[in-house]
C-alpha cells in the first residue's frame, strides 16, 4: 500500500520536462520581432509584440485558460505524431478581422465578444501562417541551422473541447504574446502551444544536419595553395570611356590633336581586372572625387554576386 502511495503521486506531481531546444527565451524574443515583420504588410499598419510568457508547463494547465469562443488553429508538424495549437484571443480576432475589413488605425473600438463567422476563420487564417512562419524563422535564427520542419494549419475551431492535440499531462511549451496594433495601440493576446515531442523532432532534425555537414579538409597543401591565391595580385584598370574611331582616324592621331569626351567621363569610373586578357571582367563602377586632398574612387554597387562566390570558394579555406 505505501508504494502504490508513493507511486500514486509520483504520477500525480507537476514536475515538466526541459525544452529539447536551448536558449528558450532567446527564441521567444526572436519570434516577437519576427511577428512583428511579418504581421505588418498583412494589418497593413504598425504591430507591436511583447512577449509575456515563454515556459514549459503542463498541456492541461494551458486549456483550462483558453476560453469560449477562441480562435484555435491546429497545427501539423512533418515527423511529429502529436499537433500543436495557435489560440488567438477573441480580442485579437475582432482587431484583426475590422483591420483586414478596412477599419481605422487611429481608433480602438470597445471589442465584442460572438461567435467567429465563416468570413472571421478566412481572415484569421494568414495570421495563424505568420505565427507558424515566424516561429520556424526564430529557431532558425536563435540555433543558426535551418529548419527543414514544416508546420502547416490542419484545421480552425472555436471550442477547446473539440481539440485534442495530446494528452493533458503532456509537457508543452507554451509562448504567449501581446500584440498592439495601429497607432491606437489596439491589443489582444495569442498563445503558440507546442508539445516538447514536437521540440524534440525539430532537434533530431538539427542533429541530423549537423552530422550531415561535411567537415573541412585537413589538407596544408590545399590550405597554402589558397592562401597564395588570396595574396595573388589582380591589375585593376579605371576607363573613363570607351570610344570607337574608324581605323582612318586612328592613322590620323597626332600630338596636340583634341578629342571631345561626354561630360559624365569625367567622373564615372569602370573598374576592370586583367585588361587585354581573357580574364577581363567588369569589377564595379564608381566615382571620381577627392578625398584627404587625394584622387579617390567611390564605388558605385558591388562585384557580381558570381564573381564573389567563385573568388570566396578559391580563397576560403574552410569550405
Amino acid at each position: 500500500m505505501a508504494d502504490g502511495g508513493v507511486l500514486q503521486r509520483m504520477l500525480s506531481g507537476r514536475r515538466v520536462g526541459r525544452s529539447p531546444l536551448p536558449d528558450l527565451d532567446l527564441i521567444g524574443e526572436n519570434f516577437g520581432r519576427q511577428m512583428e515583420d511579418a504581421l505588418r504588410p498583412i494589418l497593413k499598419t504598425t504591430v507591436g509584440a511583447l512577449i509575456l510568457d515563454c515556459q514549459v508547463t503542463k498541456l492541461a494547465d494551458v486549456l483550462d485558460r483558453i476560453p469560449v469562443p477562441s480562435m484555435l488553429g491546429v497545427i501539423e508538424a512533418e515527423g511529429a505524431d502529436r499537433m500543436a495549437l495557435v489560440n488567438l484571443g477573441s480580442d485579437l480576432v475582432y482587431h484583426i478581422v475590422d483591420m483586414r475589413m478596412g477599419g481605422d488605425a487611429t481608433v480602438a473600438p470597445a471589442t465584442t465578444t460572438r461567435s467567429f463567422s465563416a468570413i472571421d476563420t478566412q481572415l484569421c487564417r494568414d495570421v495563424l501562417d505568420a505565427v507558424l512562419a515566424s516561429f520556424s524563422r526564430a529557431v532558425e535564427e536563435s540555433l543558426g541551422v535551418p529548419l527543414d520542419t514544416v508546420f502547416r494549419v490542419a484545421g480552425q475551431k472555436q471550442d477547446i473541447s473539440t481539440v485534442r492535440i495530446a494528452p493533458a499531462s503532456a509537457d508543452v511549451m507554451l509562448i504567449t504574446a501581446s500584440l498592439d496594433i495601429g497607432e491606437a495601440a489596439r491589443s489582444g493576446e495569442f498563445d503558440l502551444i507546442v508539445p516538447l515531442s514536437i521540440l524534440d523532432v525539430l532537434r533530431a532534425a538539427i542533429l541530423e544536419a549537423e552530422t550531415l555537414e561535411p567537415a573541412a579538409p585537413n589538407d596544408l597543401w590545399v590550405s597554402q595553395m589558397r592562401r597564395c591565391a588570396a595574396e595573388a595580385e589582380v591589375p585593376l584598370h579605371g576607363i573613363l570611356h570607351r570610344l570607337t574611331l574608324p581605323l582612318s582616324a586612328v592613322e590620323q592621331l597626332q600630338e596636340g590633336q583634341v578629342i571631345p569626351i561626354p561630360r559624365n567621363a569625367l567622373t564615372q569610373v569602370e573598374m576592370v581586372q586583367s585588361l587585354g586578357t581573357r580574364y577581363q571582367a567588369t569589377l564595379a563602377h564608381g566615382r571620381l572625387g577627392m578625398f584627404e586632398g587625394e584622387k579617390v574612387i567611390k564605388l558605385l554597387d558591388e562585384p557580381p554576386a558570381a564573381l564573389q562566390d567563385s573568388i570566396a570558394r578559391l580563397i576560403d579555406a574552410d569550405r
